[in-house]
Parts: structure tokens; sequence; C-alpha cells
């Protein structure tokens, strides 16, 4: 009796001994396994923790590095431009790496309809802060009518109209009455907030003039969401999308391809303008064209350099 006792006490010191091991061994098994998995994972997230996270979202093949054959091809069409007796100031952007041109950096211009900008920023910038609603009504006043571009000034006085209303109008139409009526209810502090806070405070020198670099700034602005909003940088965009005047860089286009923009021109003056972002698919830019025509054609002339432009800018981002 005595030596099966010994037998049965031998045989489960056996079993826990191996029980033990066993269960070592599985969590050993099981704990290098899970560290290895984590460190998989944690080297996955990490393997570019310095880089734009941005570039995880776009193909590589978006992201070309050089842009030196448009920079010379660009110069060359400014600079027969400006044989021919033109002046011209051009900035185009490549949205995905930054990667810029500027042809005449320093040349001003004045802005004609492209100030109508910075205006719809400011209005929008109140309407994110809560200080007015899109919803809020302006009343036409006398003085606000103004026929130079735009319809709402064979509206009679006293019409009523929404602050949404207003900025499609000045957006997509260009509307000069609804310039006046905005501007009319915004204070000089809040555009100087405004341009202090996109860090372009010298963008208009004493005569009120710009340059196309510089004014590119608020479109960058708008397209990286970094000073409004993006519910609200989205909103201008799309309106900016819907304008019909496609006659300058617009003309240079695909037609399928979105294009929010703002033109600006003035015929006596014989200045005319197109700023904005071209949505090339996945390969996003930003343009701007000034071009002062007294001297070299008139607005026609205007038209054909801002569209062979538009035209060489689109061909090399989308072919190579």
């Amino acid at each position: 009796m005595i030596q099966i006792l010994q037998k049965r006490g031998r045989f489960l010191l056996i079993a826990l001994i191996v029980s033990s091991s066993l269960f070592v061994t599985t969590a050993a098994y099981v704990l290098f396994f899970t560290r290895i998995r984590s460190d998989t994972s944690r080297s996955f997230s990490t393997s570019y923790a310095l880089i734009d996270p941005a570039r995880s979202l776009i193909g590589q093949e978006h992201f070309f590095s050089s842009i030196e054959p448009l920079r010379r091809n660009l110069k060359e069409l400014a600079a027969r431009y400006e044989k021919e007796g033109g002046e011209i100031g051009v900035y185009f952007e490549y949205l995905n790496t930054g990667a810029n041109i500027s042809i005449n950096q320093d040349k001003r211009f004045w802005p004609a309809s492209l100030s109508k900008m910075p205006t719809a920023l400011v209005v929008m910038k109140k309407i994110e802060r809560g200080d007015w609603k899109l919803t809020n009504e302006f009343v036409i006043f006398p003085e606000d009518r103004n026929d130079a571009f735009g319809t709402l000034w064979q509206k009679p006085a006293g019409t009523r109209l929404t602050i949404e209303e207003l900025l499609k109008e000045l957006l997509i139409n260009s509307d000069d009455t609804a310039h006046r009526i905005l501007i009319r209810n915004l204070s000089a502090g809040e555009f100087e907030d405004m341009l202090f806070a996109l860090g372009i405070e010298e963008m208009y020198d004493k005569n009120y003039n710009i340059t196309a670099k510089e004014y590119s700034r608020i479109f960058r602005a708008l397209y990286s969401s970094s000073y409004l909003e993006r519910e609200y940088s989205q909103m201008l965009l799309a309106w900016l999308s819907e304008t019909r005047f496609h006659e300058f860089l617009g003309s240079g286009l695909p037609p399928d391809v979105i294009f929010a923009h703002k033109i600006g021109e003035h015929d006596p003056e014989v200045i005319y303008f197109d700023s904005g972002v071209v949505y090339a698919p996945n390969r996003p830019y930003l343009l701007t064209v000034m071009v002062d025509a007294k001297q070299s054609g008139g607005k026609e002339k205007a038209k054909e350099i801002m569209s062979v432009i538009s035209r060489a800018a689109y061909e090399y981002v989308a072919n190579n």
C-alpha cells in the first residue's frame, strides 16, 4: 500500500513538473510572439514618423521632385510676352511638395476684383466665430449699387439679402454691389487681423498694389485650411469653382478639371488677373497670373498669354 502511494506521489510530481514546464513554455511563446507583433506594429507606425503624414495617403508618383523644365518654359513664355510690350507676374506652386516658380516676383499690380477675396475671408471668419450667421441679412443702400460687375445693382435700394447670397454673388459673379455691402459692414481692423494671421501684412504697398506671389498665399491658406476651419474653407472654394469666368486661365484647362479661382480685370487700365487652385487629379497646384496689357494688344493678348501659360502648367503636371 505504501509503495502504491509512493508511486502515485512520484507520478503526480512528474505531472506537476511537466504541466509547469508546458505553462512556462506556452507563456514564453505567447509573450515572444506578442512582442514580435507589437514591435512590428510599432516599426510600421514609426518608420516614417518624421515625414509628412500626407505622404502615406498619396501615391509616391504624385510627388515628382523636379519642375525645372516647367520653370524654363514659363520663363520663356513670360519673356516673349514682355518683348511684345506687356508686363507680367506669374506664380506657380505644386501643392503636393511646395515646389514653386516665381516670375517677376516683385512686380506689383493694382488688384481690381482680386480685392474681393480678402473680404470673403474676413466675412467667413466672422461666420466661423459666430459673430454673424450666413442667414443674417443686409440691406442694399443707394450708394452700394455699382454696375461694373454683377447684377445686384439692378435691385432697388432697401432690398434685403442674406450673407450667403452676398458671398455667392461676390465669388461666383464678382458682384461689385455685393462687395460694397459687405465692406460697409466690416472694419479696417478686421482686415488687418486677417492679413496678420496669414503673415501677409505687406501684401499691399502704399498704392494698394500687389504681387502674384503674395496674393497666391490667400489661396494656399484656403487649400490648407490654415486660416478658416475646413467647413468654411471648403464652402468658399466650392463657390469659387462655380464662377462663370473661364476666359483667362480656365481656357487652358480641360473642361472636366475643377478650378477654384478669382479673376480680376479693369479695362480702363488694361490689367487682367486670374488666381486659384487647379485640382488636377492627385496633383493639385496653385497658379496666379497678373498681366498689364496696355502696350501688348489689350485684353485679347492677355487672354492668349494666360491660356498658353495655363495649358503649359497643366500639361507638365498631368504628364510627369
